[in-house]
């Protein structure tokens, strides 16, 4: 390997530093799991040594029970930030508290005099574990673990017996550069995997932009109506994950739904344009017409998108595109469905298409005021609205710019 290479491999993970300044944000939620992760094990290890040191009498107890409450308090200050606040600031704070942890238990570890009651090796490969769950970018993490085990050696050294201290030192040298070398694997596939799926989430934006544009540019009457949708739901989405009873919902699920809203008016596509730019009121032949437009969006998402892997967007760009003029009470088009038997996502996109269409101007309309609009909204929960969506979507109101 180059020179450069290696150096790009080292700072960046091969990938470059601007693409990896957009994909390091990502890498804090698969973070929070490995934090988990190496929590729950710290503490089952701690409460393993606790068990056998009350069985074999031998050797201090209290790094284990140290070890064993520690990674308690970290997992549950976890739970606590991933239902409350889980900006990347707490994270880090979390990372930095574990490798403290760690370094702590192995430094108290170090100051007995021999090995006999608990294998250096268990201690070196948590230590080498622990950084998989700190930072993404090799040559931070190459160094954390070195210094690591280098703090654990010198204290092995000026503590144990000569026997004692050649073991630790060989399971110090084998377990560092294995987990340097598995660190190095796993980092450099995470954080490749996640570019790949963001290069094809871009591809992915950019294709979908395009067919919602043609659409857009055909419907002479919208006028930046996906932008603002769109908008729209990403907000409300944001305000069901903070609200109790919408706190299931994942980050994929709500990237999902706001990357599938601009598809909603796509079956417009296979409207007359007599009809899509009428400027006056529609009769009631051509409003039939019109509403086939969910149903003709639902087909073209199937047929369109086949061959797509990712099964979960697909239909939930189906439900948008086919549901999102359903209503709660079930006098909705084109399947008549009610309550919740309408998808979650064409609820959502229902609330953000009918606000958008009260508070903007068409040739048939004037553009309503913004409390007007509110009000309708308010008097259609229950009834064209899902109820329990209402209040959420009216607490985001006014917050498009």
């Amino acid at each position: 390997m180059e020179k450069n290479q290696i150096s790009s491999f080292l700072l960046y993970c091969g990938i470059g530093r601007d693409n990896f300044d957009l994909v390091r944000p990502m890498l804090w939620e698969r973070n929070i799991l490995a934090l988990r992760i190496t929590s729950l094990l710290a503490g089952g290890l701690g409460l393993i040594f606790l068990v056998l040191h009350y069985f074999l009498r031998s050797g201090i107890w209290f790094p284990y029970l140290f070890l064993l409450c520690g990674s308690v308090v970290i997992f549950l200050l976890l739970q606590w930030i991933r239902r409350h606040d889980s900006r990347e600031i707490w994270c880090i704070l979390i990372c930095y508290a574990e490798m403290i942890l760690a370094c702590v238990y192995a430094s108290i570890l170090s100051l007995q005099s021999s090995n006999h009651d608990i294998p250096a090796t268990s201690v070196i490969v948590f230590i080498a574990l622990l950084p998989l769950s700190i930072d993404d970018r090799p040559v931070r993490m190459y160094a954390v673990m070195l210094c690591e085990t280098l703090g654990y050696l010198a204290l092995s050294y000026f503590r144990k017996s000569a026997h004692a201290f050649s073991l630790d030192l060989m399971n110090a040298v084998t377990f560092c550069i294995a987990g340097m070398i598995v660190y190095g694997i796993i980092c450099a596939r995470n954080v490749r995997e996640i570019y790949q799926n963001l290069r094809v989430e871009r591809i992915q934006r950019s294709i979908i932009s395009s067919l919602a544009a043609v659409v857009e540019e055909r419907d002479e009457n919208t006028g930046n109506h996906i932008q603002r949708t769109e908008s729209y739901v990403e907000q409300l989405l944001l305000r069901m994950r903070k609200h109790a009873g919408y706190s299931g919902l994942t980050e994929d699920y709500c990237s999902n739904v706001a990357l599938a809203a601009p598809m909603h008016d796509i079956g417009k596509i296979r409207i007359p344009d007599a009809i899509l730019n009428k400027p006056g009121k529609l009769t009631k032949e051509e409003f039939e017409i019109m509403k086939r437009h969910a149903a003709f969006g639902g087909d073209i998402i199937r047929k369109t998108m086949s061959d797509v892997e990712e099964r979960k967007y697909c239909d939930i760009a189906y439900n948008i595109a086919r549901y999102h003029h359903e209503r709660w009470d079930g006098t909705g088009y084109p399947d008549g469905l009610n309550g919740e038997d309408i998808p979650l996502e064409a609820r959502v996109m229902a609330l953000a298409d009918v606000y958008d269409a009260l508070v903007s101007e068409r040739v048939y309309k004037k553009a309503f005021s913004e409390e007007e609009a509110r009000n309708i909204i308010l008097e259609g929960s229950g009834t064209q609205f899902d109820p329990n969506l209402v209040p959420l979507f009216l607490e985001c109101v006014g917050t498009y710019e």
